[in-house]
């Protein structure tokens, strides 16, 4: 062989057979038709179940934020209703405290005030303990006229009031307290007024109570008050007294 020259291709030898063991093959056929069976096996229900489970945690989730989002939205607009209501009533407490506020004033500021319903029950209950006579008849007549719309929020106030015995309150807004409970049929609180009328057995017991002791004659206006709501309430729901 000269030099330049090239040597030719030698052809690739391959020694040896492919084999293929039957057994081998029928093995992973059988495998995959079982594994397609037990797919087939399960139906669509099945199926639908598993897809379930999975995607549950993400759907509770999801319900439970738009839910909480809900709530959320409705709490700020029930407070800012509540805010903007507490800043229009309060161009029309002062005048219910005034000194020498005359009756009928009175009545039409509280009914003035009423008109803003559950918002206005804490102002009424304020009145009553700071406010003249006048105004306490205002304050009355204003918890009266909410609790025809709204009356589990006038009946839970005022239950509040009488079931304190810090002297937190006078026996006048205790003695209103009474009178409304028993007007308005605030049956829930029977148990609490039968509990006073029990325990405000004696003059000198239910000084304790009030904030400024009251006269003998004093005492018995309240006394007499709790039994005769006791009894508007018994008339109403007897079974809510005992």
């Amino acid at each position: 062989m000269t030099d330049g020259e090239t040597s030719p291709p030698r052809a690739l030898e391959i020694h040896g057979t492919l084999h293929l063991e039957s057994a081998a093959v029928d093995a992973r056929l059988k495998k995959i038709e079982a594994k397609l069976e037990e797919r087939n096996s399960k139906g669509v229900l099945t199926w639908i179940l598993d897809v379930l489970k999975t995607l549950l945690p993400s759907i509770v989730l999801a319900i439970l934020g738009f839910a909480l989002k809900d709530t959320v939205d409705q709490a700020l607009r029930e407070r800012e209703i509540q805010l903007a209501a507490v800043k229009e009533m309060e161009t029309i407490v002062p005048d219910l405290q005034k000194t020498d506020l005359v009756r009928a004033d009175a009545l039409a500021k509280a009914a003035q005030l009423a008109a803003y319903g559950r918002y206005s029950v804490p102002f009424f209950v304020n009145i009553l303990e700071v406010g003249n006579q006048n105004a306490a008849v205002g304050a009355e007549d204003g918890l009266r006229m909410v609790a025809r719309s709204e009356p589990e929020v006038v009946c839970a106030a005022l239950r509040t009031v009488i079931q304190n015995r810090t002297g937190l309150y006078r026996w006048q807004t205790h003695l209103s307290a009474l009178e409304v409970l028993g007007q308005a049929s605030c049956t829930k609180a029977c148990r609490d007024v039968a509990r006073f009328h029990e325990q405000v057995s004696s003059v000198d017991n239910y000084q304790k109570w009030v904030s400024s002791p009251p006269m003998p004659t004093e005492y018995d206006k309240v006394s007499k008050q709790s039994s005769d709501s006791l009894a508007q309430l018994n008339r109403v729901t007897p079974a809510d007294c005992k």
